[in-house]
């Protein structure tokens, strides 16, 4: 087949996290003898067209370098507020993807096309006269929430395409419901992950005290606030242990000043975004690896899959899709949101019971190998796209 896939996130340099798994499946895709092109929006430094191991990217032009910052981790926001220069670069990044998005569509000529994240991926790309699959991630999900008018072109999306797929079963269940579509009308499909990768972390040694690590967006629902208290916590019940924070975003100065207020220097840090090769490292390093999102906002929680991998305890949320890794007391340790001294309570039977947090964790890795592997990945994916093209539409 050939293989359109768009999206707005897509790794802009060797190592970079961003939209790392719709990297790994077009280059599976690819593998599997298949052409691929994937559109991408461009960011800062990145090139504009570049071939990797079969797959053609292009990344369109939309602003002048310096503005083009639109996705990519939300840099463009500030809060809750998107800044000026972006505010004025949506308008041209929308048609920019648009106009990529049709002209691949003619010159490439694609069986399928693979949008990653409804809007707008999915939007821009319904009119483009292919048989369209879309993926949702989580963020797009959260979208159909505000109702009105997007959730109406969220209806409109659903009704052009072949096929819709989402990360989760959770997020799979919330989109059906939000758009009104029959049961089972969204298939799961579990992103990629590198198992080989990861599994190299488990040699790495343990930090010494022992290591709570966080990684991802430093936003206020992913609950980072609530995870420094609970390490104050620790340290004043006695128990040793240093919290690394790695990830960036707007919540990052009042983190920061958390950590001061409670005294936590030197025990608790917190760094830059690291390239995803040497995530593995970081990962092996830490004795748990901690998710505690708040509310529905997580789609899945990839970050605690590669922890597994890499022998790292994992405790999270039953925010979204977490619960669908981590099993209360059999892959790991499910916490209420926002109550520190219960995390702490956790992290505590955790750092304190090496047999018990072993078990957790040698259980946990051997399910996400099962689930997360690349090739049961494009197997699903391939499936869909056949499916997608033989009959264009459920509807």
């Amino acid at each position: 087949m050939r293989i359109l896939v768009a999206a707005h996130n897509y790794p802009r340099f060797a190592g970079d996290p961003a939209g790392a798994y719709v990297r790994k499946l077009a280059l599976g895709f690819a593998r599997r003898g298949h052409q691929v092109a994937v559109v991408v929006p461009h960011a800062p430094g990145a090139a504009e067209r570049e071939a990797e191991q079969g797959v053609a990217v292009e990344r369109f032009r939309y602003a002048p370098e310096r503005f083009e910052r639109i996705g990519y981790r939300g840099d463009a926001r500030v809060g809750r507020l998107l800044l000026a220069p972006a505010v004025l670069a949506l308008p041209p990044y929308l048609w920019g993807f648009r106009r990529a998005i049709r002209r691949l569509a003619g010159e490439f000529r694609p069986d399928v096309a693979h949008a990653h994240w409804w809007f707008p991926a999915g939007w821009l790309a319904s009119g483009a006269g292919v048989p369209l699959v879309v993926t949702s991630h989580g963020s797009d999900a959260r979208l159909l929430e505000r109702g009105g008018i997007l959730r109406r072109v969220g209806r409109r999306v659903a009704a052009r395409a072949a096929r819709w797929t989402a990360a989760s079963r959770f997020l799979a269940r919330d989109i059906e419901r939000q758009l009104a579509l029959g049961e089972g009308a969204v298939a799961v499909t579990p992103m990629p992950v590198d198992l080989d990768l990861f599994a190299a972390g488990r040699a790495t040694p343990k930090a010494d005290p022992p290591r709570i690590l966080f990684a991802g967006n430093l936003v206020p629902s992913k609950g980072v606030d609530v995870l420094i208290r609970a390490v104050a916590t620790l340290r004043d019940r006695g128990i040793a242990c240093e919290l690394r924070i790695l990830g960036s975003g707007p919540a990052r100065e009042a983190l920061q000043r958390d950590i001061t207020a409670l005294g936590l220097e030197g025990l608790a840090t917190i760094s830059p975004f690291l390239p995803q090769s040497r995530m593995p490292a970081e990962y092996g390093a830490a004795t748990v690896t901690v998710l505690t999102s708040r509310g529905q906002a997580e789609g899945l929680g990839l970050v605690l899959v590669e922890a597994l991998l890499a022998g790292s305890a994992v405790v999270g949320t039953p925010a979204g899709g977490i619960p669908e890794v981590v099993e209360d007391g059999v892959t790991g340790l499910l916490t209420p949101d926002g109550e520190p001294q219960a995390l702490a309570d956790r992290l505590a039977r955790l750092l304190q019971d090496a047999d018990y947090r072993n078990r957790l964790t040698e259980q946990g890795a051997a399910r996400v190998s099962a689930t997360y592997a690349l090739d049961s990945a494009v197997d699903r994916f391939l499936s869909l796209f056949d499916a997608a093209v033989h009959r264009p539409s459920r509807h």
